[in-house]
Protein backbone atom coordinates (compact mmCIF):
# COMPACT_ATOMS: atom_id res chain seq x y z
CA UNK A 1 0.00 0.00 0.00
CA UNK A 2 1.13 3.61 -0.55
CA UNK A 3 3.07 5.05 2.36
CA UNK A 4 4.42 1.76 3.73
CA UNK A 5 8.00 2.32 2.54
CA UNK A 6 9.26 5.87 2.84
CA UNK A 7 12.35 8.09 3.18
CA UNK A 8 13.64 9.16 6.59
CA UNK A 9 16.90 10.92 5.65
CA UNK A 10 18.54 12.22 2.50
CA UNK A 11 21.86 13.85 1.63
CA UNK A 12 22.06 15.65 -1.73
CA UNK A 13 24.74 17.82 -3.32
CA UNK A 14 25.22 19.76 -6.54
CA UNK A 15 28.10 21.81 -7.94
CA UNK A 16 27.36 25.00 -9.86
CA UNK A 17 30.52 25.80 -11.88
CA UNK A 18 29.52 29.42 -12.55
CA UNK A 19 29.42 30.14 -8.82
CA UNK A 20 28.02 33.38 -7.51
CA UNK A 21 25.60 31.71 -5.08
CA UNK A 22 24.90 33.05 -1.57
CA UNK A 23 27.32 31.81 1.09
CA UNK A 24 25.59 29.76 3.76
CA UNK A 25 27.57 28.08 6.53
CA UNK A 26 28.17 28.02 10.25
CA UNK A 27 31.96 28.02 9.94
CA UNK A 28 34.91 26.94 7.81
CA UNK A 29 37.40 24.13 8.37
CA UNK A 30 40.84 24.91 6.93
CA UNK A 31 43.80 22.59 6.40
CA UNK A 32 47.34 23.92 5.87
CA UNK A 33 50.65 22.29 4.99
CA UNK A 34 53.88 22.46 7.00
CA UNK A 35 54.67 25.91 5.56
CA UNK A 36 51.32 27.30 6.71
CA UNK A 37 49.89 27.48 3.21
CA UNK A 38 46.17 26.67 3.09
CA UNK A 39 45.61 23.58 0.98
CA UNK A 40 41.95 22.84 1.63
CA UNK A 41 38.94 24.67 3.00
CA UNK A 42 35.57 23.14 3.68
CA UNK A 43 32.46 24.80 5.04
CA UNK A 44 30.27 23.44 7.82
CA UNK A 45 26.61 23.37 6.83
CA UNK A 46 24.20 25.67 8.63
CA UNK A 47 21.05 24.51 10.40
CA UNK A 48 17.75 25.47 8.78
CA UNK A 49 15.04 25.03 11.36
CA UNK A 50 11.30 24.46 11.43
CA UNK A 51 8.74 24.11 14.19
CA UNK A 52 8.74 21.27 16.78
CA UNK A 53 12.53 21.59 17.05
CA UNK A 54 13.07 20.14 13.57
CA UNK A 55 15.96 21.14 11.29
CA UNK A 56 18.04 20.10 8.28
CA UNK A 57 21.61 21.04 7.39
CA UNK A 58 22.20 23.21 4.33
CA UNK A 59 25.54 24.56 3.17
CA UNK A 60 26.78 26.60 0.20
CA UNK A 61 30.32 27.87 -0.43
CA UNK A 62 29.24 29.93 -3.43
CA UNK A 63 29.30 27.03 -5.87
CA UNK A 64 28.64 23.77 -4.02
CA UNK A 65 25.19 23.23 -2.46
CA UNK A 66 24.66 20.51 0.15
CA UNK A 67 21.47 19.48 1.93
CA UNK A 68 21.35 16.76 4.56
CA UNK A 69 18.61 15.70 6.95
CA UNK A 70 15.07 14.48 7.36
CA UNK A 71 13.29 16.99 5.11
CA UNK A 72 9.96 15.17 5.44
CA UNK A 73 10.11 15.67 9.22
CA UNK A 74 10.42 19.48 9.03
CA UNK A 75 7.67 21.25 11.02
CA UNK A 76 5.95 17.99 11.96
CA UNK A 77 5.68 16.69 15.56
CA UNK A 78 7.07 13.22 14.71
CA UNK A 79 8.35 11.01 11.90
CA UNK A 80 6.13 7.99 12.51
CA UNK A 81 5.50 8.01 8.75
CA UNK A 82 7.21 10.11 6.13
CA UNK A 83 7.35 11.07 2.45
CA UNK A 84 8.04 8.79 -0.52
CA UNK A 85 10.98 9.44 -2.84
CA UNK A 86 9.40 11.96 -5.29
CA UNK A 87 7.90 13.96 -2.40
CA UNK A 88 11.23 13.92 -0.54
CA UNK A 89 13.07 15.32 -3.55
CA UNK A 90 10.40 17.99 -3.99
CA UNK A 91 10.58 18.90 -0.28
CA UNK A 92 14.37 19.23 -0.53
CA UNK A 93 14.00 21.73 -3.35
CA UNK A 94 11.40 23.71 -1.39
CA UNK A 95 13.90 24.09 1.44
CA UNK A 96 16.56 25.43 -0.95
CA UNK A 97 14.20 27.83 -2.68
CA UNK A 98 12.95 29.08 0.67
CA UNK A 99 16.45 30.29 1.64
CA UNK A 100 17.40 31.70 -1.77
CA UNK A 101 19.44 28.81 -3.16
CA UNK A 102 18.86 27.14 -6.55
CA UNK A 103 17.00 23.80 -6.47
CA UNK A 104 18.63 20.50 -7.31
CA UNK A 105 18.43 19.78 -11.04
CA UNK A 106 19.03 16.77 -13.30
CA UNK A 107 22.29 16.29 -15.15
CA UNK A 108 22.66 18.09 -18.47
CA UNK A 109 22.05 15.57 -21.26
CA UNK A 110 25.01 17.18 -23.07
CA UNK A 111 27.97 17.08 -20.65
CA UNK A 112 29.57 20.53 -20.23
CA UNK A 113 33.11 21.15 -21.37
CA UNK A 114 36.05 22.77 -19.63
CA UNK A 115 36.92 23.13 -15.94
CA UNK A 116 34.74 21.39 -13.37
CA UNK A 117 32.83 19.63 -16.15
CA UNK A 118 32.81 16.35 -14.27
CA UNK A 119 31.16 17.93 -11.24
CA UNK A 120 28.61 19.98 -13.19
CA UNK A 121 26.40 17.16 -14.34
CA UNK A 122 23.54 17.71 -11.93
CA UNK A 123 22.60 16.72 -8.40
CA UNK A 124 24.15 13.71 -6.66
CA UNK A 125 22.61 11.46 -4.03
CA UNK A 126 25.13 10.79 -1.25
CA UNK A 127 22.95 9.07 1.35
CA UNK A 128 19.37 7.88 1.73
CA UNK A 129 17.58 6.14 4.60
CA UNK A 130 14.70 3.90 3.51
CA UNK A 131 12.20 2.95 6.20
CA UNK A 132 9.16 0.82 6.96
CA UNK A 133 7.04 0.21 10.07
CA UNK A 134 6.15 -3.42 10.80
CA UNK A 135 3.45 -4.58 13.17
CA UNK A 136 4.23 -7.48 15.52
CA UNK A 137 0.80 -7.40 17.17
CA UNK A 138 1.76 -6.03 20.60
CA UNK A 139 4.69 -4.39 22.36
CA UNK A 140 5.78 -7.61 24.17
CA UNK A 141 5.82 -9.38 20.81
CA UNK A 142 7.82 -6.48 19.35
CA UNK A 143 10.44 -7.16 22.03
CA UNK A 144 10.60 -10.79 20.94
CA UNK A 145 11.03 -9.69 17.32
CA UNK A 146 14.04 -7.54 18.28
CA UNK A 147 15.55 -10.49 20.14
CA UNK A 148 15.01 -12.74 17.13
CA UNK A 149 16.58 -10.27 14.71
CA UNK A 150 19.53 -9.86 17.08
CA UNK A 151 20.13 -13.60 16.79
CA UNK A 152 20.67 -13.37 13.03
CA UNK A 153 23.89 -12.52 11.24
CA UNK A 154 24.96 -10.37 8.31
CA UNK A 155 28.15 -10.72 6.33
CA UNK A 156 30.99 -8.21 6.72
CA UNK A 157 29.13 -5.87 9.08
CA UNK A 158 29.38 -5.21 12.81
CA UNK A 159 26.41 -5.77 15.06
CA UNK A 160 25.25 -3.64 17.96
CA UNK A 161 22.35 -4.10 20.33
CA UNK A 162 20.58 -2.18 23.10
CA UNK A 163 18.67 -4.84 25.03
CA UNK A 164 15.29 -5.64 23.52
CA UNK A 165 14.86 -2.06 22.25
CA UNK A 166 17.05 -1.97 19.14
CA UNK A 167 19.61 -3.84 17.09
CA UNK A 168 21.80 -2.69 14.20
CA UNK A 169 24.53 -3.73 11.77
CA UNK A 170 26.82 -1.19 10.06
CA UNK A 171 29.87 -0.80 7.85
CA UNK A 172 31.20 1.88 5.47
CA UNK A 173 28.61 1.05 2.81
CA UNK A 174 25.32 0.65 4.65
CA UNK A 175 23.53 0.33 7.97
CA UNK A 176 20.57 -1.84 8.94
CA UNK A 177 18.68 -1.13 12.16
CA UNK A 178 15.47 -2.27 13.80
CA UNK A 179 13.91 -0.81 16.94
CA UNK A 180 10.67 -0.42 18.83
CA UNK A 181 9.21 2.80 17.50
CA UNK A 182 6.95 3.63 20.44
CA UNK A 183 9.89 3.70 22.83
CA UNK A 184 11.92 5.83 20.41
CA UNK A 185 9.10 8.38 20.07
CA UNK A 186 8.93 8.77 23.84
CA UNK A 187 12.71 9.15 24.03
CA UNK A 188 12.33 12.11 21.65
CA UNK A 189 9.76 13.86 23.82
CA UNK A 190 6.31 12.53 22.88
CA UNK A 191 4.14 11.68 25.91
CA UNK A 192 3.01 8.12 26.51
CA UNK A 193 -0.60 9.03 25.77
CA UNK A 194 0.16 10.66 22.39
CA UNK A 195 -1.76 9.07 19.51
CA UNK A 196 1.45 8.02 17.71
CA UNK A 197 2.93 6.38 20.83
CA UNK A 198 -0.27 4.56 21.76
CA UNK A 199 -0.66 3.30 18.19
CA UNK A 200 2.92 1.98 18.15
CA UNK A 201 2.59 0.22 21.49
CA UNK A 202 -0.81 -1.30 20.73
CA UNK A 203 0.34 -2.72 17.38
CA UNK A 204 3.88 -3.55 18.48
CA UNK A 205 5.52 -1.40 15.81
CA UNK A 206 9.07 -2.42 14.90
CA UNK A 207 10.76 0.23 12.78
CA UNK A 208 13.23 -1.08 10.19
CA UNK A 209 15.62 1.35 8.51
CA UNK A 210 18.25 0.84 5.84
CA UNK A 211 20.86 3.58 5.48
CA UNK A 212 22.56 3.49 2.09
CA UNK A 213 25.85 5.38 2.03
CA UNK A 214 27.80 6.72 -0.93
CA UNK A 215 29.65 3.51 -1.82
CA UNK A 216 26.51 1.39 -1.66
CA UNK A 217 24.57 3.91 -3.77
CA UNK A 218 27.31 3.74 -6.40
CA UNK A 219 27.05 -0.06 -6.43
CA UNK A 220 23.27 0.19 -6.85
CA UNK A 221 23.57 2.87 -9.58
CA UNK A 222 21.46 5.26 -7.50
CA UNK A 223 23.69 8.35 -7.39
CA UNK A 224 21.49 10.39 -9.75
CA UNK A 225 18.43 11.37 -7.67
CA UNK A 226 16.37 12.17 -10.76
CA UNK A 227 16.78 8.63 -12.09
CA UNK A 228 15.69 7.08 -8.79
CA UNK A 229 12.04 6.01 -8.61
CA UNK A 230 9.84 4.96 -5.71
CA UNK A 231 9.63 1.50 -7.27
CA UNK A 232 13.43 1.25 -7.20
CA UNK A 233 13.50 2.46 -3.59
CA UNK A 234 11.04 -0.26 -2.55
CA UNK A 235 12.92 -2.92 -4.52
CA UNK A 236 16.22 -2.03 -2.85
CA UNK A 237 14.59 -1.97 0.59
CA UNK A 238 13.31 -5.52 0.12
CA UNK A 239 16.75 -6.67 -1.02
CA UNK A 240 18.55 -4.98 1.88
CA UNK A 241 16.13 -6.42 4.47
CA UNK A 242 16.45 -10.04 3.41
CA UNK A 243 17.14 -10.85 7.05
CA UNK A 244 13.44 -10.36 7.82
CA UNK A 245 12.43 -13.18 5.52
CA UNK A 246 14.78 -15.83 6.84
CA UNK A 247 13.13 -19.02 7.99
CA UNK A 248 14.10 -20.18 11.47
CA UNK A 249 14.34 -23.98 11.34
CA UNK A 250 15.73 -24.47 14.83
CA UNK A 251 12.38 -25.73 16.17
CA UNK A 252 11.98 -28.46 13.55
CA UNK A 253 12.20 -31.86 15.28
CA UNK A 254 14.13 -33.50 12.43
CA UNK A 255 16.61 -30.69 11.82
CA UNK A 256 19.57 -32.57 13.35
CA UNK A 257 18.87 -35.69 11.28
CA UNK A 258 18.93 -33.55 8.14
CA UNK A 259 22.50 -32.43 8.87
CA UNK A 260 25.62 -34.37 7.86
CA UNK A 261 26.79 -36.59 10.72
CA UNK A 262 30.01 -34.60 11.34
CA UNK A 263 28.08 -31.37 11.94
CA UNK A 264 25.28 -32.71 14.14
CA UNK A 265 27.17 -32.44 17.43
CA UNK A 266 28.02 -28.79 16.79
CA UNK A 267 24.45 -27.96 15.82
CA UNK A 268 23.09 -29.78 18.89
CA UNK A 269 25.43 -27.83 21.18
CA UNK A 270 24.36 -24.56 19.58
CA UNK A 271 20.66 -25.44 19.91
CA UNK A 272 21.29 -26.04 23.62
CA UNK A 273 22.66 -22.52 23.95
CA UNK A 274 26.39 -23.35 24.11
CA UNK A 275 28.95 -20.83 22.87
CA UNK A 276 30.80 -22.83 20.21
CA UNK A 277 33.54 -20.22 19.92
CA UNK A 278 34.69 -21.30 23.39
CA UNK A 279 34.59 -25.01 22.53
CA UNK A 280 36.28 -25.43 19.14
CA UNK A 281 38.88 -23.74 16.99
CA UNK A 282 37.94 -20.89 14.67
CA UNK A 283 38.62 -22.94 11.53
CA UNK A 284 36.49 -25.85 12.77
CA UNK A 285 33.67 -23.53 13.75
CA UNK A 286 33.57 -21.80 10.37
CA UNK A 287 33.76 -25.11 8.49
CA UNK A 288 30.69 -26.51 10.23
CA UNK A 289 28.91 -23.14 10.22
CA UNK A 290 28.92 -23.22 6.42
CA UNK A 291 27.27 -26.64 6.44
CA UNK A 292 24.68 -25.69 9.08
CA UNK A 293 23.79 -22.44 7.32
CA UNK A 294 22.80 -24.43 4.23
CA UNK A 295 20.22 -26.17 6.43
CA UNK A 296 18.80 -23.01 8.02
CA UNK A 297 20.95 -22.81 11.18
CA UNK A 298 23.46 -20.06 11.89
CA UNK A 299 25.72 -21.39 14.63
CA UNK A 300 28.00 -18.33 14.45
CA UNK A 301 25.47 -16.14 16.26
CA UNK A 302 24.49 -16.52 19.92
CA UNK A 303 21.58 -18.91 20.27
CA UNK A 304 18.32 -17.24 21.31
CA UNK A 305 16.93 -19.97 23.56
CA UNK A 306 13.92 -17.89 24.60
CA UNK A 307 10.60 -19.11 23.26
CA UNK A 308 9.60 -17.27 20.09
CA UNK A 309 5.84 -17.53 19.49
CA UNK A 310 4.85 -18.64 16.03
CA UNK A 311 2.37 -15.75 15.78
CA UNK A 312 5.20 -13.21 15.83
CA UNK A 313 7.78 -14.88 13.63
CA UNK A 314 9.70 -12.24 11.75
CA UNK A 315 8.66 -13.75 8.44
CA UNK A 316 5.04 -12.98 9.41
CA UNK A 317 5.55 -9.31 10.22
CA UNK A 318 3.23 -7.05 8.25
CA UNK A 319 4.02 -3.56 7.00
CA UNK A 320 1.80 -1.07 8.83
CA UNK A 321 -0.20 1.31 6.56
CA UNK A 322 -0.61 4.97 7.44
CA UNK A 323 -3.59 5.26 9.86
CA UNK A 324 -6.41 7.60 8.86
CA UNK A 325 -5.75 10.04 11.71
CA UNK A 326 -2.07 10.56 10.76
CA UNK A 327 -1.04 13.57 8.65
CA UNK A 328 2.08 13.92 6.50
CA UNK A 329 1.54 17.67 6.12
CA UNK A 330 3.89 20.10 7.84
CA UNK A 331 2.58 22.71 10.24
CA UNK A 332 2.83 25.36 7.50
CA UNK A 333 0.87 23.22 5.04
CA UNK A 334 -1.85 22.50 7.61
CA UNK A 335 -2.29 26.23 8.17
CA UNK A 336 -2.99 26.98 4.52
Amino acid sequence: MPGEIFIDWVTLAQHHPKGGLPILCRGVHSWADAQGITRLERISAASVGGSFGTAVLVGCDGAQVLLSGNVGRLSRPDNLFNLDWPATLAASNRVLLGIGLPPFTPADPVPPQGDYARRAWGARLLRVDITCNFSAGSDPQAREVIRWIAGQSMKRVRRGQAGDSSVWWANTRRMFKAYRKGEELMAHGLPKDADAVRWCNELGIVRVEVELKRRRLQELDMTDPFLVTQERVEEVFREETEILRRVDRSDEPDILNALPARSRAYAAAWLAGRDLAQLVSRSTLFRHAKVCREHGLDILTPRNVASFPVSVRVVELKAAPVPEWYSLKSQQEQGK
